[in-house]
């Protein structure tokens, strides 16, 4: 009763100072407030991004000039910057589409490229042949399909080959010429070595290539390798992503980061193998495996990599011995590569915008 006695008494005096029109007014206020919140709320449920917008406006047109100025400059700074490398990927593109001009040329003056000089330091134990050694997780079954067709493209000698997997291997049971290693805990925990290393023990044959189940090889990728005199102890080749720009190929590992080197370029220390694509001798196997407990992105092929090298092993590169990393979301950026985040990614994450992310920030443990 006390309140409303005071309301009365509030309105008494509110009509006595606005005698004409008070209510009116009011109405009108209250009115005008229902409006907005209604635009405001339809704003929102059908152009949120717009009223987002709007305040952004707002809240640049508030700043100095010279913060404005700031901004823009470092905008500009980082458009001149990406489209510096991606000029440099253009150079690398080029080059890759031009090596084997550039390789006949090189071998009518009898020289070659720089990076295909050494050779090997020990003799194998095992019969000649390849021993292609996949690893899969079981989750990308048509790449993996297409592997297959591209060693059997090679048309090799059915006694000169054998093709092996090893992780979840459970749709491919009874597969023919194809011999299946299961190791699903291994393949769900993402440990690469583990799985690569048995099939490095088992392999039949004295070169052993090791591949993940997401790339393809060339149809002159045998052809390369076999006519390679002087052997080799471990070898590599140009790795494409699907744009024919560079996958991690011919690389150092500089602060824990994957660098692109030229071609052009010899072997040194610095260099690693990427664990998806490479070729070895039995006889490095004797004494030298990947570390099994690594996983996924822990840098197990750089680790592996930094014992050979140490060990006194030579890394050959075999420029016509291609082979493509059949992923799309991959791209070579400058000097480096970048993984592109899926559409499904992108919407999961809090606010959409481009992003990528730096490939291979790898350990050396």
């Amino acid at each position: 009763m006390a309140g409303n006695g005071l309301r009365q008494k509030i309105g008494s005096f509110l009509t006595r100072l606005f005698p004409n029109g008070y209510h009116a007014e009011l109405d009108q206020l209250r009115a005008e407030v229902d409006r907005l919140r209604g635009e405001l709320q339809t704003a929102g449920a059908t152009n949120s991004a717009s009223v987002r917008q709007e305040r952004e406006t707002l809240r640049t047109d508030s700043e100095r000039p010279e913060d404005r100025d700031v901004k823009m400059l470092k905008k500009e700074t980082e458009i001149l910057r990406n489209e510096l490398q991606e000029n440099i990927a253009a150079i690398h593109r080029l080059e890759i589409l031009t090596l084997s001009q550039r390789i006949d040329l090189l071998n009518a003056f009898g020289k070659a490229l720089p990076p295909t000089v050494p050779g090997r330091t020990r003799k194998s134990f095992k019969p000649r042949g390849l021993s292609f050694g996949i690893i899969t997780n079981g989750k990308r079954p048509e790449p993996l399909e297409r592997l297959f067709g591209s060693i059997r493209a090679q048309k090799l000698p059915a006694h000169t080959y054998e093709i092996m997997v090893a992780g979840c291997v459970e749709q491919l049971s009874g597969r023919e010429g194809i011999r299946t290693f299961p190791m699903v805990e291994a393949a769900e925990q993402g440990r690469l070595g583990a799985m690569r290393n048995v099939l490095a023990k088992e392999a039949h044959f004295n070169t052993f290539v090791s591949l993940d189940d997401d790339f393809l090889l060339h149809p002159d990728w045998a052809k390369a390798v076999l006519e390679i005199s002087g052997n080799f102890d471990i070898a590599t080749g140009i790795i494409l992503n699907p744009d024919i720009s560079r996958y991690c190929d011919w690389v150092n590992v500089i602060e824990n980061y994957t660098f692109l080197r030229s071609y052009q370029e010899y072997f040194d220390k610095c260099q690693y193998m990427t664990g998806g694509y490479g070729i070895y001798k039995d006889y490095i196997f004797l004494e030298h495996s990947w570390n099994d407990d690594l996983g996924f992105y822990q840098g197990e092929d750089v680790s592996f990599s930094r014992r050979l090298f140490d060990a006194g092993y030579q890394l050959k590169f075999i420029a016509k011995a291609v082979v493509m990393h059949d992923d799309d979301r991959y791209r070579q950026k400058g000097y480096g590569v970048i993984r592109l985040k899926s559409a499904q990614e992108l919407l999961q994450a809090p606010d959409l915008q481009l992003r990528i992310e730096k490939l291979c920030p790898r350990t050396l443990s």
